[in-house]
């Protein structure tokens, strides 16, 4: 082959990696775990392994297609030592080398978006250039955005149904709303920077109005943020920079009408047009921000534990099991698994420490400093120079309320390669080089070693990411089987799922396990001929994804909770459970959910001092939960026979400043036991209140509920409930004859009396008040 077609054809090779590069955020494979992140960022990783070796090839023979000397591109590599020495300390180093399919942020997934950077600064140089691929990327942008609008009509679009904020192919409002802003000031950069047809105007203002449509519906509060902030150091620059002092007018002019703009809609919040838009949510500032609150103490204190190379990349939730503060279930389960501070800045400082902080800083002096040399170099005008730092401002300002992810490192990774590249003259060139033109250096193509290369990169790519996004669709698949009830296949799957080499198996042994949970629960697992081979299975992968990352408190407890459920069948398991419980509390000492668990092993093994003591260490690490009060007052009351402590526990559960809130009927029941046992009138009457909000329970349980009103004087209460249970028992009727008619003055002597009949029947009663009552000795006959 010629060396001119070699060239030529290794070029078309790195053009597919550049611009396929870029459809990483619009790539969706449903038939993955994590779909939405995971398929994109294996999608990203074949196609940049596969393509990055012919343009190292390239970069070989041509030296003008090497990356040249650029303070940010030197800054971006910094940052990315700081990365690697953050992995070598880190308290996981697998997980930082990884990362984990939900999230995809390992060292291993950063080198790919770096690979990416290093072929676009090679390859594309001149504006010419540029605007192609920008123009490329709007192209996808308006694709994401108009199936993300499209979910608002046909919200089951894609593979779950969609909520009032839509996320598109993101998933995520979040990181739709993040995406966007990138594109919006692209295509604002497009526009200013010019000359633009007739055609490429329209083009730009359909795009923006679709992109726009797209930020809306997301309505990402901290987006909003960040884009404000970026459209205001935009104007501010161009005001500064521009030497048409019309343009500098219309710039503050622009500032005014914006923040009048948003003054009225603030003002207007209440109205019915604001508050039933999306709009709401951009002027509902007053958001629950405690739980980030705590994130945010528990990532500096890590930093400060940890302050040179920090906890390692993407183990943040390690840290924030170590440093739990109790005070995050106040707020519910969902928050208090955090797995990133919900802060770029603030995950930087905890999990790559001060070398990694500095470097992250310094990025964007070198952007900054990159853009205003262009712009004194007359390399850039005036509005492409305010594009390029207002845009900056934007992403970091709305890193302050999220974290990055995939769609994020795509936008910011194309930023910084557009910034390196106006950062030489050749920018400026209105000319195309000539894809013919001949090499200046005289190297010939190297192509034993690049077939060495490719070869040894297909290998790696079959390694770590195809038999990785196998394993993955066999876990879905096994999953989904589950889901039909067809278990047999669901168990064939999953033993395909375990043999095969994957360094995301945190979610195969989490589903599997919850799998065989619920079927154990409902009776079912014993029948099935190879339960045995199952569990063995969930032993085996679960007991080796726990040594690879034996700092993870999650796994430990998932496998506490599965050997737990499985003793009754399996009697060693009862040993392993505790262990695992013990291993998870070592590494989460005040995580209540730990201590709830174990204390609740304790009961089942009659071990009922050690439970109440794990209870009491929960009230006493916070006093202000009711739900430690309520789970310490059952085992009191209950199991322990300690009435008088245990209703005392039960009353204060639903009085303290973050109340436990009864789930059902039954949890009802023991709460009007507490009131009965304290004689506490008022309490009981609340009940009353309470049961019409509650799901439905059997008839018995009312009952019981009606003979405590009963014993504590409150006949009309009483009635209220049996009245309403009439109307949905026949059976009721029947064994309270004897109190209807009168012969009879409490309910526990009408059911001696008609004792042989049948018992009330278990019916779904959700007893109301919406139900004729009286005074009278007993209810009165329907």
């Amino acid at each position: 082959m010629h060396k001119a077609s070699a060239v030529k054809w290794l070029k078309v090779v790195a053009y597919v990696g550049i611009y396929g590069g870029l459809l990483m955020p619009a790539f969706f494979w449903p038939v993955v775990i994590f779909p939405f992140v995971y398929s994109k960022l294996s999608f990203f990783q074949f196609l940049i392994g596969l393509t990055f070796p012919a343009y190292l090839a390239l970069a070989w023979a041509e030296p003008k297609y090497r990356p040249r000397f650029s303070i940010l591109y030197l800054a971006i590599g910094a940052y990315f030592l700081a990365l690697a020495a953050s992995v070598v300390f880190s308290v996981d180093p697998l997980r930082a080398w990884w990362g984990n399919q939900e999230r995809m942020n390992g060292l291993f997934t950063l080198l790919h978006f770096f690979a990416w950077l290093t072929m676009a600064v090679g390859m594309i140089r001149t504006w010419p250039q540029w605007r192609r691929l920008l123009n490329y990327e709007i192209g996808i942008s308006v694709f994401m955005a108009v199936v993300a609008l499209l979910q608002k009509p046909f919200p089951k679009l894609l593979l779950f149904q969609a909520g009032d904020r839509v996320g598109g192919l993101l998933d995520n409002p979040i990181y739709m709303a993040a995406y966007q802003i990138f594109n919006m000031f692209f295509i604002a950069l497009l526009w200013l920077k010019g000359p633009n047809s007739r055609m490429a105007k329209l083009w730009y203002v359909f795009a923006l109005l679709i992109d726009v449509g797209a930020f809306i519906v997301a309505q990402s509060r901290g987006a909003l943020v960040g884009l404000g902030a970026g459209i205001l150091v935009f104007l501010v620059a161009y005001a500064i920079m521009t030497s048409s002092r019309k343009a500098r007018v219309t710039s503050i002019g622009i500032i005014a009408i914006c923040l009048v703009s948003y003054g009225i809609l603030f003002a207007a919040r209440n109205t019915e047009f604001v508050r039933n838009s999306p709009l709401e949510r951009f002027t509902n500032l007053s958001v629950s921000t405690r739980t980030r609150f705590i994130a945010w103490d528990i990532a500096w204190q890590g930093f400060v534990e940890r302050p040179i190379t920090g906890w390692g990349l993407d183990t943040f939730h390690i840290l924030f099991n170590d440093k739990y503060n109790p005070e995050s279930l106040h707020y519910g389960y969902y928050e208090t698994w955090f797995d990133r501070s919900h802060n770029t800045i603030m995950d930087v400082l905890s999990m790559t420490g001060l070398f990694g902080f500095v470097t992250y800083v310094a990025l964007f002096i070198a952007l900054f400093t990159s853009v205003i040399r262009a712009y004194r170099k007359k390399w850039i005008d005036a509005p492409v120079a305010s594009v390029l730092i207002g845009l900056p401002v934007g992403y970091f300002v709305q890193n302050v309320f999220v974290f990055d992810h995939p769609a994020m490192f795509s936008m910011s990774y194309l930023l910084f390669a557009f910034v390196i590249a106006i950062g030489s003259p050749q920018f400026a060139s209105e000319a195309i080089a000539d894809d013919s033109a001949k090499t200046v250096s005289g190297r010939n193509i190297p192509w034993v070693a690049f077939g060495v290369l490719q070869v040894v990169m297909i290998l790696l790519v079959w390694k770590t990411t195809v038999l990785p996004f196998r394993a993955s669709m066999m876990t879905i698949q096994s999953n989904n089987a589950f889901a039909a009830g067809q278990l047999d296949q669901a168990y064939r799957y999953a033993v395909q799922a375990a043999d095969i080499s994957t360094p995301y198996d945190d979610e195969q042994t989490f589903l599997q396990t919850r799998n065989v949970i619920t079927v154990m629960g409902s009776g079912q697992l014993q029948k099935l001929p190879v339960w045995r081979e199952w569990h063995d299975l969930i032993v085996r992968v679960t007991e080796k994804h726990i040594a690879s990352h034996p700092r993870n408190a999650h796994p430990h407890f998932i496998f506490a909770r599965f050997t737990e459920s499985m003793a009754s069948l399996v009697p060693e398991d009862a040993a392993i459970a505790e262990r695992e419980y013990l291993e998870a509390i070592a590494l989460s000492p005040k995580r209540q959910q730990l201590l709830f668990g174990l204390s609740r092993f304790y009961v089942g093994q009659g071990r009922l001092d050690e439970a109440k003591t794990l209870l009491e260490q929960v009230v006493s690490d916070d006093d202000a939960l009711g739900e430690g009060h309520w789970l310490l007052g059952l085992h009191l009351f209950f199991d322990r026979k300690d009435f008088e402590n245990g209703a005392k526990e039960l009353v204060k559960a639903v009085s303290v400043d973050y109340p436990y809130v009864p789930k059902d009927a039954r949890e009802a029941m023991a709460l009007t036991y507490a009131y009965d046992a304290l004689g506490d009138v008022e309490g009981l009457k609340s009940i009353i209140d309470l049961l019409p909000t509650l799901p439905p329970g059997d008839s018995g349980t009312y009952v019981e509920i009606a003979k405590a009103m009963e014993r504590q004087g409150l006949i009309e209460q009483r009635n209220m409930i049996l009245n309403a249970l009439a109307r949905l028992d026949a059976t009721i009727t029947t064994r309270l004859a004897p109190l209807i008619s009168g012969d009879v003055s409490t309910i526990q002597e009408a059911l001696l009396q008609t004792e042989g009949i049948a018992e009330p029947s278990p019916s779904q009663a959700t007893p109301t008040q919406a139900v004729a009552t009286t005074s009278g000795p007993g209810p009165r006959a329907q």
